[in-house]
């Protein structure tokens, strides 16, 4: 009995240790807003779970933030309401201790909300994933986006597949109550107008919408040369599968969404062929890119696939982040904002990314992708 109480004192005084040792650990804590709950709550938790905490791990094996381990505590933002996220952007705002805020919300919809209210107070916004168009004259002072923009890779995809294809006619379709998808259907029939391209059938929905006989029915009446969808990737996904089991097999074309995991995965595979640009491509043979694919394979055991657009956008964004608090003279707001809109050729898992002052990141190129097999996107050529 002695030996027992013994053992049992030992494992605590051992717990205490390991406790201590954490606790004299300091954290440099962030918050992470994104989508946790709602329509996209199962796309939030991927961007979670593949990428935002696998790349935490990296860079505290690396050092962390000046020396402190970096944590991100999640804040839902319950796209595609902004009303709730705005209020809780406000209070982050009030609080000094939060130096930046990483992710800005995701979608364009939800950064948009938070522009004005960032600039009153002084907070650099890292806007990973939110890619539609901008809506105010400039990006102020502190507003920091990283995606390919729409308006440079669109027109340049499209009319490549229109020299390629030599379509005619096209079919379109548009999530309406997201801001990127509305914002990309404009340019997508500007830049077939000038091609001189007859849109024969031009349909919208809501997020999560599941059944689109009525959208599916009028698309087959059109009888397109090509399929082009501007929706999140799961929504574009299950509309596909559908046209597919109503025997409408047209190469589909998408934007930046096409590298989303649900759009192959409810589409049951039917997208393959389909086309659309990426922030980077499994294709890239560089080290960066290859040694984050064994890693993502290594946590999740798909040996056979690749991580999608926007888990990666995310890991690569938080070794981003990390590289630029930890070049910052000191980690207030306006030091941070600094080290953003100096960088300059910093190498990244999407090339080389620039920033002249705020707003949109600079690359030298655009990646068109097409979607391979298991849904592993490839260089379009």
């Amino acid at each position: 009995m002695r030996r027992i109480i013994a053992l049992a004192l030992g494992a605590v005084a051992t717990f205490a240790v390991g406790l201590g040792s954490v606790q004299a650990q300091e954290k440099f804590r962030l918050p992470f807003p994104y989508i946790f709950s709602g329509p996209l709550i199962e796309f939030g938790e991927r961007v979670w779970n593949e990428g935002i905490l696998p790349g935490v791990e990296k860079i505290n094996k690396e050092g962390g933030i000046k020396g402190k381990q970096l944590e991100f505590y999640k804040v839902d933002t319950r796209f595609p309401e902004t009303a709730q996220w705005l209020a809780d952007f406000r209070r982050l705002c009030d609080d000094k201790t939060v130096p930046v805020i990483f992710s800005g919300g995701g979608a364009t919809k939800s950064v948009v909300a938070i522009f004005e209210d960032a600039e009153r107070c002084g907070m650099p916004v890292f806007a990973p994933s939110a890619a539609g168009s901008w809506p105010f004259p400039n990006f102020g002072k502190y507003m920091f986006r990283y995606q390919p923009i729409t308006e440079d890779y669109m027109p340049e995809l499209l009319k490549k597949a229109h020299a390629k294809y030599g379509f005619k006619s096209a079919a379109a379709s548009h999530t309406l109550d997201d801001d990127f998808a509305v914002a990309n259907i404009k340019i997508t029939r500007k830049v077939l107008g000038d091609l001189g391209v007859k849109i024969v059938s031009d349909q919208s929905f809501k997020t999560k919408e599941s059944n689109f006989a009525s959208q599916v029915s009028a698309h087959r009446a059109g009888n397109p040369d090509i399929l082009i969808m501007h929706h999140q990737p799961g929504d574009s996904g299950t509309f596909l599968l559908q046209l597919r089991e109503r025997g409408m097999e047209q190469r589909m074309i998408a934007d930046a969404t096409i590298g989303g995991a649900d759009l192959w995965k409810l589409s049951q595979g039917k997208a393959l062929g389909s086309l659309g640009a990426s922030i980077w491509s499994p294709d890239d043979p560089r080290p960066i890119v290859q040694d984050w694919i064994k890693l993502w394979r290594e946590k999740t055991g798909r040996k056979d696939q690749a991580p999608d657009s926007f888990v990666t956008t995310y890991f690569d964004a938080v070794q981003v982040l990390a590289k630029l608090l930890n070049g910052a003279k000191d980690l207030s707001r306006e030091s941070i904002r600094e080290a953003f809109a100096t960088t300059k050729n910093l190498e990244t898992i999407s090339g080389p990314v620039t920033w002249n002052g705020p707003g949109e990141a600079q690359r030298s190129a655009s990646i068109l992708v097409e979607v391979g097999e298991n849904g592993v996107l490839k260089i379009w050529k």
